[in-house]
């Protein structure tokens, strides 16, 4: 049996880095990023940010590839952004 475990720091920013996610918005937004990080089997250790960028500490689960797991997290808040 093998073992693994990577934690990511993924920090990626708002389109052109604009102010994009008010303070009042920031835990639906952190809940909504929780729930598809826990519906691909992996796990958020801390979330964090301003307005126009975002900090992830998650360990993905070894079946996602980290470009095709950030750009499907990606592609889920450009709708609610």
């Amino acid at each position: 049996m093998s073992y693994t475990k990577l934690l990511y720091h993924i920090v990626f920013r708002t389109k052109y880095g604009k102010n994009t996610i008010p303070e009042q918005h920031e835990k639906e937004l952190y809940a909504y990023i929780l729930g598809i990080i826990n519906n691909k089997k992996s796990k958020l250790y801390r979330i964090g940010g301003t307005e126009n960028h975002l900090h992830l500490l998650i360990d993905i689960h070894p079946s996602f590839a980290l470009s095709d797991f950030m750009k499907e997290l990606k592609e889920y808040n450009v709708t609610i952004l």
